[in-house]
């Protein structure tokens, strides 16, 4: 723990060692050697009989701070600090160690004004603990579901910590900003808006409240802000930046309010109708119109002749368990319908005549090891349709379980919003159904959300009015805009693309205009719903790579479709495209679309791609067959479904046996039989063709031009 006599003293002051802390060097290296050997209660000792001899010294007193902390006594750490604090109000490292001791022993929530505190004055000396503390609330914003916040906290993260953390932290980020989850219009990074045309005196407060801004302390920040628009009601820039910082902080209701005030204050529309669209994004989060998701609960007193009892109902389907947070497998699960009769054929059933799940339930066997009973979980939407689905369950298990809760109400566990309830259609299609009849019936379920449902929808942000009835008021053309945006957002979510055009098509209103680019724009710096209005066709090949990168880290299905036909259509863009990954969500995103034999046309073009580095021929071509497979998969009616099939057990089962289990594991889920036993059925052996076992040291070229090798072979 020695240190140079001439670098910065570790007591904080910013004087040198020598001319600081130096006498009290051999008893904290003696003590540091006591704590790095795993003796830190003796340690700890020693700092505080040393402490007795130079009160508030920094550097003893932020030792024994970390030693507490590692000792898990925040408390014991929140005491020390605070009094060396009050000695020392500017200590940099004590005042982020009693953040971190805070923020261990109070929540994020009740610490956030010390870690507010570190954030501007411990950032610049001590990075990475800042950038430790600005992780830990990205981390609790997140599983609060208030994810602007997450990703802002994240992304300071990002930029304080040291470079050994810095890739972990940024694939955190990739994998927040691509989370299926979160609206698309908020992920991505958001920049407060450029305010020009202030005096001096307004322009010295813009740049206190960005400066704030950029440290992490949004909340003061905002505050600036809101008394800059307060003061300034002609400029929706401030209410922007201050919507933008308290959705930063976390704020959600009142960032809300701030962006839905910008959003009627500014002239140009394609800012308004961002800021609207964000505001209701925010206004969903919190609002106090909901539903919520409730389970009843249980104790079984025989598992066996309960699911005796519940595979005899006829409302009572069996389907796959899920897996349950400690890993295991419940002994089985159901759904409960709200018909006894569905139907054996969907091809020309009405929407109405689906059956609908009234609830899920998940039976769990008897655990010994954990002193567990056998249970039962009902899980579905409070009010009549969990009750149904628990009179169903108490009819059919009768004196097999006991309710547990005494009230007769059920617990709830979740809630969503109501207003766009209505997306979520809790179908029961059983397991034989086809893909192709699935991807039927959703198309006419959402043509009829696109052209019904959601038109004559009162909503909120159109004060009770329905899309339909907005769509005539010009006043109401920026809200319009943002429910328009609002529900394509709510569509993603659900695996539905397509809907911004087809809802602008149906209101028959104007899009927004697209965005005017130089080869200088920076597209990288665009805002999710500013990219998705690029003229894509305009654009440079660098910026358009760029673009590739970040649609296929959202995933707007949509925008993603564009981009990459126009990447694949540039030959110059070839050897800096991952053209295998583009053919196969091209190909993906042309079966969402219904687009079946464009699917199978962007198969055919991955297939004639140079081979990938580290890949044979042969492998590739086992890749795109694998790729076709899963798309004819959808239709077992597909007459080129069986002449694929045959080439996997005549081609590659000789050369790949282990692909059998595989290939019949797969099929059978879509109730196929196995391609292998006809084929042995009618050569009278249990080989399909004669050229046996393919292993590496084989000279044989096969008719897709490689060889592949078998590990341990």
């Amino acid at each position: 723990m020695s240190v140079d006599i001439y670098a910065p003293c570790p007591c904080g002051s910013g004087k040198k060692f020598k001319f600081c802390c130096s006498a009290i060097s051999e008893e904290m290296d003696r003590i540091g050697r006591l704590i790095e050997g795993n003796q830190p209660r003796v340690g700890l000792q020693q700092l505080e009989a040393l402490e007795k001899k130079v009160p508030n010294n920094p550097w003893v007193g932020t030792t024994r701070a970390m030693v507490l902390l590692d000792l898990n006594d925040p408390a014991g750490a929140r005491d020390v600090l605070k009094q060396l604090l009050n000695a020392q109000p500017d200590n940099e490292l004590a005042i982020a160690l009693f953040a971190a001791a805070m923020v261990r022993m109070e929540g994020l929530s009740a610490g956030k004004r010390a870690v507010h505190r570190a954030f501007q004055k411990s950032a610049k000396k001590f990075p990475g603990l800042v950038s430790d503390l600005a992780n830990a609330m990205a981390i609790d914003y997140a599983q609060r579901g208030q994810m602007m916040a997450a990703r802002e906290h994240l992304a300071l993260a990002l930029r304080l910590t040291p470079e050994e953390r810095r890739q972990e932290l940024f694939v955190q980020l990739l994998e927040l900003d691509g989370e299926n989850g979160l609206s698309y219009p908020m992920r991505g990074s958001h920049l407060l808006p450029n305010i020009p045309g202030l005096d001096l005196e307004v322009q010295k407060e813009v740049r206190k409240a960005q400066k704030y801004a950029a440290v992490g302390c949004w909340s003061t920040a905002a505050d600036v802000f809101t008394t800059l628009a307060n003061d300034n009601s002609s400029r929706p820039e401030f209410w922007h930046s201050a919507g933008l910082c308290r959705a930063w902080d976390g704020d959600e209701k009142v960032a809300a309010e701030a962006l839905h005030r910008a959003a009627r204050q500014y002239e140009d529309l394609a800012v308004a109708i961002e800021c609207e669209t964000l505001a209701q994004l925010l206004d969903e989060l919190t609002t106090q119109d909901v539903i919520e998701e409730c389970v009843y609960q249980g104790e079984v007193g025989s598992v066996s002749r309960l699911l005796t009892e519940l595979d005899k109902h006829p409302s009572i389907e069996r389907v796959k368990p899920p897996t349950n947070p400690e890993g295991r497998t419940p002994a089985a699960a159901y759904v409960v319908l709200d018909t006894d009769q569905v139907p054996d054929d969907f091809s020309n059933i009405s929407l109405e005549q689906i059956p609908h799940i009234l609830a899920k339930v998940v039976v769990d066997d008897l655990d010994e090891k954990r002193n567990s009973p056998a249970t039962i979980v009902i899980a579905g939407i409070r009010g009549s349709t969990i009750d149904r689905a628990k009179s169903i369950i108490s009819a059919a298990a009768g004196d097999l379980l006991t309710w547990s809760t005494t009230s007769g109400e059920p617990e709830v566990v979740g809630r969503t919003p109501k207003e766009f309830h209505f997306l979520d259609n809790n179908w029961y299609l059983p397991k034989k159904t086809p893909l192709v009849q699935r991807q039927k019936l959703f198309n006419r379920f959402w043509d009829t959300v696109i052209t019904e449902k959601w038109p004559q929808l009162p909503l909120r942000a159109l004060e009770g009015h329905t899309p339909e009835q907005a769509a005539k008021d010009p006043a109401y053309k920026v809200a319009l805009l943002g429910a328009v945006y609002a529900l394509d957002a709510a569509g993603q979510v659900r695996g539905r693309g397509g809907l911004l055009s087809a809802a602008i098509k149906r209101l028959n209103i104007e899009p927004l205009p697209a965005i005017e680019v130089t080869p200088e724009t920076n597209v990288g710096s665009l805002s999710v719903m500013q990219m998705h209005r690029l003229p894509i066709d305009k654009l440079s090949d660098q910026q358009l790579l760029t673009v590739v990168n970040r649609s296929m880290l959202i995933r707007h299905d949509e925008t993603l479709y564009q981009v990459l036909k126009a990447a694949v259509a540039r030959p110059n863009l070839t050897d800096h495209l991952d053209m295998p990954r583009i053919m196969r969500t091209l190909a993906e995103l042309s079966s969402i679309f219904g687009q079946r034999d464009e699917a199978f046309e962007w198969i055919d073009q991955g297939r004639k791609l140079r081979v990938e580095d580290g890949k044979t021929a042969f492998q590739q071509a086992w890749t795109w067959d694998l790729a076709e497979l899963a798309s004819r998969l959808e239709d077992p009616t597909d007459p080129k479904l069986q002449q694929l099939l045959h080439r996997f057990v005549t081609y590659y089962g000789p050369k790949v046996p282990q692909i059998r289990p595989h290939i019949e594991q797969t099929l059978e889920a879509f109730d196929i039989p196995s391609p292998w036993s006809s084929i042995e059925i009618l050569s009278g052996s249990g080989a399909a063709g004669s050229a046996g076992i393919w292993t590496s040291d084989q000279n044989e070229t096969s008719q897709a031009g490689g060889k592949l090798w078998l590990p341990g072979q």
